[in-house]
């Protein structure tokens, strides 16, 4: 029982991850229009990026790309 609840507990946290709309319109890396399927997760919210190549270094260095971030909020 304790596994079919922590296994439901996990879908429901996916699917609201993955149903929710990312935090940005405009890649915080590149400044172009961000894709809505190139997206990570960073402080519990959902951010998209214009290419996957953009998306690889905001995951190396977000705290270089954060301010852009917080601007668009």
């Amino acid at each position: 029982m304790k596994l079919f609840l922590s296994t439901l507990t996990l879908i429901a946290v996916s699917a609201g991850f993955l149903s929710a709309e990312p935090i940005n319109t405009i890649c915080p890396v590149a400044d172009r229009p961000a894709k809505a399927d190139v997206v990570t997760e960073w402080e519990d919210k959902k951010v998209a990026f214009c290419c996957n190549r953009c998306k690889a270094r905001f995951e190396a260095e977000p705290e270089k790309y954060a301010d852009k971030l917080k601007e668009e909020e």
